[in-house]
């Protein structure tokens, strides 16, 4: 006899304006909590594998870029936090039955990624005070671990939420929320297509600025394209394999379903197309003379990339869920004002944002070239 699959109810409150909207802020804001994500993940190993390399003094431009990694690690970990927040409010009001029943389930772990990213909050801070040192190292290791440990939680809780055939039998094993979603088959190539990816984003944004650093210094501008050029084509060459695995590894309903329209088959030929392109142009502005044109490129298509594998990644979810939960089905109560003053806000806060992240890249800049004891 087969158990029913019970699904808690939904929020009865209606949504104050249309599911549409809900889900472009959703897609919206995650793009840039992922972009931010990736420069603070690996953006930490980055800055911990060239703070070691450049222990010799061989490899002066590996210990500079160390120090400038460190300086903006904190920074791109406070955008990730901020961001995610959103991104978190956004999956509750189209998925909160869902996401809270998942949540629940691994609540031991779910709980823990407070501490792990305040720890990692708190290594990031002492490496970029510390940077030089054997201690700031082996902190920002423990910092970068902890924020694989967060990948890994999320990725659990993620696909948890569009499973809800194993909740029952988690919970009766688990009661505690000592539980892992390990069972499921795209887990392990999802988290390493996330991993993967953050090393291929962080690359072309470093190539991206590098072009800005030739002409003022350009020995160590051609060795920052020159280099992360080829770990952005390694780093994306990997992504697209892994990302066939994540494919190969979903259910079939899901595959079927996401690739029997057209859109989905559309969304997946582009994403594909623009991380190739993006591959192409920013290798070879590695090797040209002139790269900036080719690294601006390949730095856009990659942001563009990004973009669509967020809106894929939806549709996926959107397969998943479909048997249990349609977000379509919401009942609203539109309320004009409050969304245009939402808006208003949301602009202005990224403005501001903005405006701040470009006085504080200033004022670092100012403090790294200022000399000691000046």
């Amino acid at each position: 006899m087969q158990i029913p699959i019970r699904i808690p109810d939904v929020d009865p409150l209606p949504l104050p304006g249309p599911v549409w909207l809900f889900k472009f802020l959703l897609l919206f804001t995650f793009t840039l909590h992922l972009v931010a994500m990736n420069c603070a993940l690996a953006g930490g190993a980055a800055a911990l594998l060239n703070a070691l390399r450049g222990r010799s003094p061989l490899h002066p431009f590996s210990r500079r870029l160390a120090a400038e990694l460190s300086r903006m690690l904190p920074t791109f970990l406070a955008l990730t936090i901020t961001l995610g927040v959103a991104v978190l409010l956004f999956v509750q009001v189209l998925y909160g039955n869902l996401l809270y029943t998942s949540s629940i389930l691994i609540g031991a772990f779910w709980l823990s990624v407070i501490a792990l990213v305040m720890a990692a909050y708190y290594g990031y801070y002492y490496f970029e005070a510390k940077h030089g040192t054997s201690g700031a190292i082996a902190v920002a290791s423990i910092a970068v671990l902890c924020l694989l440990s967060v990948a890994f939680i999320f990725s659990n809780n993620m696909t948890l939420v569009l499973t809800p055939a194993r909740w029952l039998a988690m919970y009766r094993a688990h009661p505690d929320g000592v539980n892992l979603n390990l069972a499921e088959r795209s887990l392990l190539p999802r988290y390493l297509h996330m991993l993967v990816g953050s090393v291929a984003v962080l690359a072309a944004a470093v190539c991206h600025i590098a072009c800005h650093r030739l002409k003022k210094e350009p020995e160590y501008g051609a060795w920052l394209v020159r280099r992360w050029s080829l770990v952005f084509g390694a780093a994306t060459g990997v992504q697209i394999l892994l990302g066939l695995w994540f494919l190969m590894a979903l259910p079939r309903s899901v595959a079927l379903y996401f690739f029997s329209s057209g859109l989905g088959a559309a969304v997946f030929g582009f994403a594909l197309l623009g991380a190739l392109a993006a591959m192409m142009l920013i290798l070879v502005g590695g090797q040209s003379r002139r790269p900036a044109p080719f690294v601006h490129g390949g730095f856009g298509l990659t942001i563009i990339t990004v973009a669509l594998m967020v809106v894929m990644r939806q549709m996926v979810r959107t397969a998943y869920v479909h048997p249990y939960a349609q977000p379509e089905s919401l009942a609203t109560a539109p309320q004009t004002g409050i969304i245009l003053l939402f808006f208003v806000l949301f602009v202005l806060g990224l403005a501001t944002v903005g405006y701040i992240l470009r006085l504080l890249a200033r004022a670092k800049k100012r403090l790294a070239e200022t000399p000691a004891g000046a």
